[in-house]
C-alpha cells in the first residue's frame, strides 16, 4: 500500500462506481466521520483502493485493502479478517505495520494508514542502500520473532507442538487443498513434494510469530517504513522467513541475502540451520505453483493468469535450484528456443498491435488497462507455443523416453508416466530427474519469457553460506 500521488481528483461523487465500490465508500464516511475527496483503484490483482480523506478539515491518506478475487484454495479459509486482526496484535505490539483502521465486512475490506515508501529497490537505490535496508528489514523481523505468542494464539492462530508440525509448517493442509484442485499429472510438483516429505526437519522447537511471505517492505529515507502482506503469517520456525526471502528475492529482488541472514544471526544471537531454510524456502516456493494449479488450468475472466503462469514456474525453478544446491549437484539447463516464423504470425502481430493501441489511450482507466495488459503478455506466450511448441514437446518426449526406457504415446501419457516414475525412483535417482525436469520447466519458461514481466531473466540468488554463522 505505497503512498502514490492520487491521479484520480473529481467534483462527482463515487455513487457512479459499479458494485461493490459505493458500499464500501459509504462505509468509510460512516466509520471516519469524513468526506472521500479522491479515489483511484490500485493497478494490481487484487482489489485496493488509496483514498483521500477529508476529516475534521483534515486531508488524511487511507488505503482500502479489499478480498482477493481469485478462486484460490486459501481465499477463504486465511480470510481478511484474519489479516486484520493479525495486523491489529502487530501494531500493539509494537511492530512497523501500516496502522489498522476498521474493518468493513460487507465488502470485506481493511481500512489502514496509507504509509510512505516503495515496495521494491530501483536504480535509485545503490547497494549501500539495499544493505541499510535489508539489515533494517531484518532487525525489525528479529523483534517480531520475540513476541509472545499468546495474543497471536488468543486471536486464533494455532500453534504446532511437536517438531514435525514445527516442521511442515502446516504443509500437509496445502498439500491437501492441491490434492483436491489436481487438474492433471504433474511430475515436477510431484518430485518436489516427495522431496519435502524426505527432508522434512524433525529436530526444530523454536515457534514464533513469523511473516511467512518474508521480505515484503516499504521503504523511504534508507529504512523500512512498514512490513507488507501479514495475511499468510503464523506461529512457526523462525528460520522458514529466512527461507521465504530466497523465493521473495527471486521474484523481487531485496538485497544480498547472506547480508541479510549474517545480520539475521548476529542480532537473534543464534545460528542460522542452513538445511532448515532452504527445507522453507523450497515448501514456500512450492506453494505458488501447487496452490493456483487448478485456477491456472481454468482461468476465470478476472485472473492474472500472464501473472501466475510466470510466478509458478520461476517457483519451480527456485526449488529445483535449491535442491540441486542442498544435494551438492548443478542443473544443466538446456539450450534456448528458436522460432521459425509460421504462416498465422500476421494474425498474432495484428492482435498484438490492437491491444497495445488501446492499451495507448491516456484516458483508459487503469483497472481495464491492467486487465488488458494481462491479454498483451500473454499474446507472445501464445505466439511462441505456435511457432515452437512441437519442437518443446519433442525434446520432453525424447528425453522422458530415454528415462523411463520406452516411448509413451503422447505429452499426455509421458506426463503420466513421469509422475510414476518420480514417486517410484525420485529418491535414488534424484539427480537424473531433477536435470530432466529442469530441462522440461526451462523450456517452458522459454515459451512464455517475454511476456514475464517483473519476473522476466529471474535468478535464484546464491548464498554464500561460508560466510554466515551456521550449525
Amino acid at each position: 500500500m505505497t503512498d502514490r500521488t492520487i491521479e484520480h481528483s473529481t467534483d462527482a461523487r463515487w455513487d457512479g462506481l459499479e458494485a461493490p465500490w459505493p458500499t464500501l465508500f459509504a462505509w468509510v464516511e460512516r466509520t471516519t466521520g469524513g468526506r472521500i475527496l479522491e479515489w483511484k483503484r490500485q493497478a494490481r490483482w487484487r482489489p485496493a483502493w488509496f483514498l483521500t480523506v477529508e476529516i475534521d478539515g483534515e486531508m488524511r491518506r487511507l488505503y482500502a485493502r479489499c478480498q482477493r478475487e481469485e478462486a484460490m484454495p486459501w481465499t477463504r479459509t486465511l480470510s481478511l479478517r484474519r489479516e486484520f486482526d493479525i495486523m491489529r496484535v502487530l501494531y500493539d505490539e509494537g511492530v512497523t505495520v501500516p496502522a489498522p483502521l476498521a474493518f468493513c465486512e460487507e465488502p470485506e475490506a481493511i481500512l489502514m494508514a496509507s504509509v510512505d515508501g516503495r515496495d521494491r529497490f530501483d536504480e535509485r537505490d545503490d547497494p549501500r542502500i539495499r544493505d541499510l535496508v535489508i539489515a533494517d528489514y531484518v532487525r525489525r523481523l528479529v523483534a517480531a520473532h520475540r513476541l509472545d505468542t499468546g495474543p497471536f494464539e488468543a486471536i486464533g492462530l494455532s500453534k504446532p507442538s511437536t517438531p514435525q508440525d514445527i516442521g511442515y509448517m502446516g504443509f500437509g493442509l496445502s498439500e491437501k487443498w492441491y490434492r483436491e484442485v489436481k487438474p492433471a499429472p504433474d511430475p515436477v510438483i510431484e518430485f518436489i513434494v516427495a522431496w519435502l516429505h524426505r527432508h522434512v526437519p524433525a529436530h526444530r522447537h523454536d515457534v514464533s510469530w513469523i511473516h511467512f511471505d518474508a521480505g515484503q517492505f516499504l521503504h523511504a529515507e534508507e529504512q523500512v517504513t512498514a512490513l507488507m502482506d501479514v495475511e499468510f503469517s503464523c506461529l512457526g520456525d523462525p528460520m522458514a522467513d529466512l527461507g521465504a526471502m530466497r523465493m521473495r528475492d527471486t521474484a523481487q529482488p531485496i538485497g544480498d541475502l547472506t547480508h541479510a541472514f549474517t545480520v539475521y544471526a548476529h542480532e537473534s544471537g543464534q545460528p542460522i540451520d542452513r538445511s532448515v531454510v532452504n527445507f522453507h524456502a523450497v515448501r514456500f516456493a512450492l506453494l505458488t505453483a501447487m496452490l493456483s494449479a487448478g485456477t491456472r488450468a481454468d482461468p476465470p475472466a478476472e485472473f492474472d493468469l500472464a501473472q501466475w503462469q510466470a510466478w509458478s514456474l520461476m517457483s519451480l525453478t527456485v526449488c529445483l535450484e535449491i535442491i540441486a544446491e542442498e544435494s551438492g549437484f548443478e542443473l544443466d539447463p538446456p539450450p534456448a528456443l528458436t522460432y521459425p516464423a509460421i504462416r498465422n504470425d500476421p494474425a498474432h502481430l495484428a492482435v498484438q498491435r490492437i491491444v497495445d493501441d488501446v492499451l495507448a489511450d491516456e484516458n483508459l482507466d487503469d483497472h481495464t488497462g491492467f486487465r488488458l495488459r494481462v491479454v498483451r503478455d500473454l499474446l507472445p506466450g501464445l505466439q511462441r507455443s505456435a511457432q515452437a511448441m512441437s519442437c518443446v514437446d519433442a525434446l520432453d518426449q525424447v528425453e522422458a523416453d530415454e528415462l523411463l526406457g520406452f516411448a509413451p504415446r503422447d505429452w499426455r501419457q509421458t506426463d503420466e508416466e513421469l509422475e510414476d516414475f518420480v514417486r517410484q525412483h525420485g529418491a535414488t535417482r534424484e539427480t537424473e530427474v531433477a536435470r530432466l525436469l529442469a530441462r522440461r520447466v526451462r523450456r517452458q519458461i522459454d515459451l512464455i519469457e517475454p511476456g514475464m514481466r517483473d519476473v522476466r531473466e529471474f535468478r535464484v540468488q546464491r548464498v554464500d553460506w561460508a560466510a554466515i554463522p551456521t550449525k
